[in-house]
């Protein structure tokens, strides 16, 4: 067995083999925590709202003009708005709301159940005009929509009428139904009169299927609208909405959002992410290679004369072949059983640091058979060449 002449000879030059073992180690855990870290930002980017996303439009009304600063002429112009938005063509539903997919729009707050045990839960909450459900296209699970007669835009009111998404009630009643009790806080109570389902919407707090959605008007600091149109007509509806509420009133500027482009904003984060790990993936395979090709060849030119005894003395090319094979096999599983622990070590730093995400093992064992492949490949190349050299050659080589 060769075993033994490849121990020694590693071992005259551990400094230089312990490098590269540690630069194995090092990839095998930066790459497999870099794929994990991909993986779990697509696995984000193809989350979805339950929204029909692809056919809404946010609209903001900004106005200027002094009548806006009375709150019954803002009131009565979200509701012209309503009606002139209702009347486009193409336009499937509307409603005045401050909610905006992807990106949130209202605030979160605390609440509990009235007569409950007092356990307070955080939620996102909305103001929306009825309407809102069939806009956003998702579907009431029990009781009904928001109507007009619930609506009180009474800012001294302490009693509201809400609907509340489907997890929020699991997360509240523990699998009772939350029709007809009410959730409060210090600042009011509130009816629940309907419960809606899918609701998903990303959150700075972990509450992102958490939603309160409260009977009312939006329009202190101008209008907004969320517009549900026709499949594939977002394009062509879109300019006839900024003129039509234009020419409704003309005292405020229209700001118009698709919520594609709000979507995609969103996950710009996530797309430089996966962007720089697919860098790092690439450049430390590439540089780990060329350091193993390194090696090898350094080994080859060193011992030159050494192979050309043996091959004097009857050793076959498919030998030597081996025997640096074998050679680069022992750098390569001692480089990989370091790189094993070094990559849940890192895992474990950046589940510490941040929210990261627990590395899957099979991206570990996918990682140590791509090294694997990669010590072959990158040794074949010299090993081939030391074994092509003549022994007459070889042996005069000082």
């Amino acid at each position: 067995m060769e075993i033994g002449p490849i121990t020694r000879a590693l071992l005259r030059n551990k400094i230089r083999f312990a490098l590269i073992v540690l630069q194995i180690a090092v990839t095998l855990a930066v790459v497999t925590n870099a794929v994990n870290m991909i993986v779990a930002e697509y696995k984000d980017m193809q989350k979805q709202s339950g929204f029909d996303d692809d056919n809404l439009l946010f609209i903001r009304s900004r106005p200027f003009a002094p009548e806006f600063d009375k709150q019954e002429y803002r009131i009565a112009s979200a509701e012209a708005d309503l009606r002139a938005l209702r009347g486009i063509p193409g336009v499937r539903a509307v409603s005045n709301t401050n909610f905006l997919p992807w990106q949130g729009g209202g605030s979160s707050g605390e609440l509990k159940v009235i007569g409950g045990d007092g356990s307070v839960y955080r939620t996102q909450e909305y103001v929306a005009t009825p309407g809102i459900l069939q806009t956003l296209g998702v579907k009431i699970v029990s009781g009904r929509d928001i109507r007009d007669t619930d609506i009180d835009d009474d800012p001294n009111s302490t009693v509201s009428t809400i609907l509340i998404s489907r997890q929020l009630e699991k997360l509240m009643f523990k699998g009772k139904s939350a029709l007809g009790q009410q959730i409060g806080n210090d600042a009011g109570t509130n009816n629940i009169v309907g419960v809606f389902d899918p609701f998903y919407n990303p959150y700075g707090w972990p509450i992102h299927e958490y939603c309160v959605l409260f009977a009312g008007h939006v329009s202190r600091t101008g209008a907004r609208f969320l517009v549900r149109v026709e499949p594939g007509m977002l394009k062509q509806v879109a300019p006839m909405i900024e003129k039509r509420l234009i020419a409704t009133n003309g005292g405020r500027n229209v700001e118009l959002r698709p919520i594609p482009e709000v979507k995609s904003q969103y996950f710009t984060q996530n797309q430089i992410v996966i962007g720089a790990m697919a860098m790092v993936i690439v450049l430390i395979i590439i540089v780990t290679g060329l350091g193993i090709v390194g090696v090898t060849s350094f080994s080859v030119a060193e011992r030159t004369r050494q192979i050309g005894t043996r091959r004097a003395l009857g050793a076959t090319k498919p030998a030597i072949i081996r025997y640096f094979l074998m050679e680069n096999w022992i750098i390569t599983n001692s480089g990989l059983v370091l790189g094993i622990l070094l990559a849940y070590a890192l895992n474990y730093l950046l589940g510490t640091l941040s929210s990261g995400v627990t590395l899957d093992w099979r991206y570990v064992v996918a990682g140590v058979l791509l090294l694997w492949a990669q010590g072959i490949v990158a040794t074949l190349m010299p090993a081939m060449r030391a074994a092509a050299v003549p022994p007459v050659i070889a042996t005069r080589t000082v």
